[in-house]
């Protein structure tokens, strides 16, 4: 039997709130721009909710190119929604918030997560999947949409999140 430890972290300057503006744009701009591999990807993992049943055989590049339109905007308005998720979860009560700071300056971190033998440890771990699913949104989407949330790194470089597990077995 074994156990995992999942902890997601967030971190924002100091004072500032996300930035929904820009990261809706970037995700419409994402979702508009998406390619026929980034529409793959995005139905293999399961972001897509297409009413066409998918399998290799029927979503051939041809039959991706085809429906390119509809699924473009099926994603944009699923990611739409789950931004909007992410957002509310920063103010639920399985986040923790707290400030570094050196005085004026600093940053707002915010942190939720637990225990978890397969499912999601709490509701924002689940909701932050949309800045931090790096392996199951096409590359670099998670990271654009948090940088242009205005999440940051806490050393100033990288990807805008990190995602920590502990892991114990008995």
């Amino acid at each position: 039997m074994g156990a995992d430890m999942a902890l997601r972290s967030l971190y924002l300057p100091t004072g500032c709130t996300i930035n929904h503006t820009a990261a809706t744009d970037t995700i419409r701009r994402l979702c508009r721009e998406a390619t026929i591999a980034d529409l793959r990807v995005l139905i293999d993992h399961g972001w897509i909710d297409d009413e066409a049943p998918y399998s290799e055989e029927t979503w051939t590049d041809e039959a991706l190119t085809a429906r390119a339109a509809p699924l473009r905007q099926a994603t944009e308005t699923e990611l739409l929604q789950l931004f909007d998720g992410f957002v509310r979860s920063l103010g639920q009560r399985d986040v923790i918030r707290y400030r570094f700071d050196n005085g004026d300056e600093g940053i707002d971190a915010y942190e939720t997560g637990g225990l978890s033998s397969g499912d999601d440890p709490t509701d924002a771990y689940g909701a932050w999947d949309i800045v931090f699913d790096t392996d199951k949104l096409p590359d670099s989407w998670p990271d654009q949409i948090g940088a242009a949330a205005g999440l940051l790194h806490p050393w100033g470089d990288g990807p805008a999140v990190t995602t920590v597990t502990f892991r114990a077995w008995a």
